[in-house]
């Protein structure tokens, strides 16, 4: 139910905001009696409604249904997700929060001489990977590229990749991976 999430940050709004009822239904567009049960959680307001009221605050609906305290989410060492290769070779570190949609981002380490296959992503997938430290090659549907520390690169995240360090320092970078995104952009 929106009214629940929303009816008390909109009064402690318009409070800070020194506006009283009236003046934000005018601004709104909607009777003072409507903001009135919304502000009390009387009602169970349409997304319209709700939408004419952010509007009229200069917020999003989104900025409404958030709470303060939810707008930085923190993700703690112990909650980040590790895996590695079954070698050791390749250590990584799920850095974005668990459970983002369609979204991840991971840091990894990948000793000297060091090989790992990628996973291919759903369809329409992007793959964006920056070197930290040392240099990566990577392998992509049978081309490779040399990027190096403070470099990155960009590929569909859908077909066989893979990261090889041809060092004999360890490699450090950082991949993000939009699944399912859209159209592949690099046709």
């Amino acid at each position: 139910m929106i009214s629940n999430l929303v009816g008390t940050r909109i009064r402690a709004i318009r409070g800070q905001r020194k506006k009283t009822q009236q003046q934000l239904a005018d601004l709104a567009g909607i009777p003072r009696a409507t903001l009135a049960s919304v502000e009390r959680d009387d009602a169970n307001p349409s997304l319209a409604v709700v939408f004419k009221i952010a509007t009229a605050l200069g917020m999003t609906i989104d900025d409404l249904v958030e709470s303060e305290q939810r707008r930085i989410q923190h993700v703690s060492r112990e909650a980040m997700r590790r895996s590695s290769s079954g070698d050791g070779a390749y250590q990584a570190v799920t850095v974005s929060p668990p459970g983002a949609f369609h979204f991840s981002q991971l840091t990894f380490r990948l000793s000297g001489q060091g090989t790992y296959p990628g996973v291919p992503h759903p369809p329409g997938s992007e793959e964006y990977l920056h070197v930290l430290e040392g240099e990566v090659e990577l392998e992509v549907a049978g081309e490779h590229l040399l990027v190096r520390k403070g470099e990155s690169a960009a590929f569909q995240g859908n077909v066989r990749h893979s990261y090889r360090n041809p060092g004999v320092q360890e490699s450090w970078a950082v991949v993000t991976i939009l699944e399912g995104v859209g159209k592949d952009n690099f046709e």
